[in-house]
């Protein structure tokens, strides 16, 4: 089962995405800011991040860096209500806010197709 970590500090769309991916099959561990999903993502393995890039403490953008710097092929999908702010250079796909089930479902099907994210389902 493939384990991906949720990083939002709006705990509404943290519990949607984690009811879609692990009614999907998917291993979910969320977090409420990104210190806590960093301290999450030392912890555990993941498949995959997904973090909102505006947050307390550290912001989405570290945490992509951070996995980044791991030398792991870890896909970063980041979540916003203000892409024209952000660096998507550290990010696999960028999905804004708000948006549709049918757009994450076809964002979390992206980063399995092109390899990020092996489907063992």
């Amino acid at each position: 089962m493939l384990k991906i970590l949720i990083i939002d500090d709006e705990e509404d769309i943290r519990n949607l995405l984690s009811l879609y991916l692990t009614t999907a099959g998917y291993d979910v561990v969320t977090a409420k800011d990104g210190e806590e999903g960093l301290r999450r993502f030392e912890e555990s393995s993941f498949d995959a991040v997904i973090t909102d890039l505006l947050m307390p403490k550290c912001n989405g953008d570290e945490v992509a860096r951070h996995v980044r710097n791991t030398g792991k092929n870890i896909p970063v999908i980041g979540v916003t209500g203000t892409p024209w702010d952000i660096d998507r250079t550290c990010f696999d796909i960028v999905i804004s806010k708000p948006f549709t089930y049918q757009e994450f479902k076809k964002c979390i099907k992206e980063v399995i197709n092109t390899g990020g994210l092996k489907n063992t389902n």
